[in-house]
């Protein structure tokens, strides 16, 4: 962490934290950041953000409950084949394994469950985002394919040069993150999101943990494959939180003084995160060194509700790029397979558009 030392500010009034204790302070203004974990929680109202997560956590196991408890009582009702009986019951209890198996990492860092109010939702990291979990560190023991070739994707880019002190955005399940640190000459690796579900899985397999997750799927071909069981871990080996580190924080607005790293990683973010994309693009520029990288990874697959005009195509985000102060190097633009799962051979085909861009100068209006 020394290496961060004076870089990470307080989310109220910018002020310097102090990092050493185990709830994180602004010497400033005195906000107290507490940790999931060893995780710091740089939000505003934090205590606020982990009562919610709790909730949620309460909400998922009862879900779990629910589901295992209406499908043994659906596998017995008349009519049902025994294949599907037995298809019926190992789905059941393979959602019943998975919400355990997450709450065994995630329940004793959060403290535990809490009471759900009737506005809380399921936590999205694992009803929408789990795969990510499963491609990044379990299917094909961690070596799937998807993994390689996003890596490669950016090395082409980049070539030789090291990435030295290194933002990711969005780092969701930490596999490019933890690929870019190891094999692109990451000084320091700063991984930044906002959901604690898998980002707590995560940390625990980049840490040298070994987490079990099973995969399910209601479409089933065959039987026996109706769910799976996969080992997550660090393919090559952990990496300590002396030059990795974990935050919990707001993509759009990182806690960090300006000009704090070389290289700023986007990995399926930009078009799903900002709403305001000039000025997540502005945010970029003023935290990068003079001279550093902004790389960009993933599709221009926007959200239902964005508007058609801020459904920016390639060329758009490239002109964007250059009015925040940026020089566009190499792009691609490649369609491939993407959470294609070994338990069921299922996934689909995206276009990711990879860039560098350097920064040459302030943003202009």
């Amino acid at each position: 962490m020394a290496a961060l030392d004076q870089a990470v500010v307080c989310v109220r009034c910018a002020g310097v934290l102090d990092f050493p204790s185990l709830e994180v302070v602004c010497v400033r203004c005195g906000q107290k950041y507490p940790r999931v974990g060893r995780i710091p929680v740089l939000l505003p109202r934090p205590d606020d953000h982990i009562s919610l997560w709790r909730q949620q956590l309460a909400l998922l196991v009862a879900q779990g409950e629910h589901t295992l408890a209406g499908m043994d009582a659906e596998a017995t009702m008349p009519g049902v084949l025994r294949e599907g009986q037995t298809r019926m019951r190992t789905l059941a209890k393979a959602v019943h394994d998975q919400v355990r198996e997450i709450s065994e990492v995630v329940s004793p860092a959060l403290g535990g469950p809490l009471p759900p109010s009737q506005s809380v939702g399921l936590p999205r990291g694992v009803v929408e985002h789990i795969h990510f979990l499963y491609r990044d560190w379990g299917w094909d023991d961690g070596a799937s394919l998807e993994n390689q070739q996003s890596l490669d994707a950016i090395r082409e880019l980049v070539g030789s040069q090291s990435l030295g002190c290194t933002l990711v955005l969005g780092a969701g399940g930490c596999r490019l993150a933890y690929d870019l640190h190891r094999q692109c000459g990451a000084s320091d690796t700063v991984v930044l999101d906002i959901d604690p579900y898998l980002f707590l899985v995560a940390e625990a397999v980049v840490r040298g943990g070994s987490v079990q997750l099973t995969e399910s799927s209601p479409t089933v071909q065959q039987v026996e494959r109706t769910a799976k069981t996969w080992t997550l871990r660090a393919p090559a080996g952990p990496l300590d939180d002396e030059h990795f580190h974990f935050f919990l924080a707001n993509g759009l607005a990182p806690p960090f003084v300006e000009g704090t790293f070389d290289t700023i990683v986007t990995p399926w973010f930009i078009d799903q995160v900002p709403t305001d994309l000039p000025a997540f693009l502005t945010t970029a520029n003023r935290l990068l060194r003079p001279g550093g990288r902004w790389i960009n990874h993933g599709p221009l697959l926007y959200p239902p509700e964005a508007p058609i005009s801020r459904r920016f195509s390639r060329e758009e985000v490239l002109e964007l790029a250059a009015r925040a102060g940026f020089a566009i190097g190499r792009t691609s633009g490649i369609s491939g397979p993407h959470f294609v799962s070994p338990l069921t051979g299922r996934g689909k085909v995206e276009w990711v558009l990879t860039f560098a861009a350097t920064k040459l100068g302030e943003p202009t209006s």
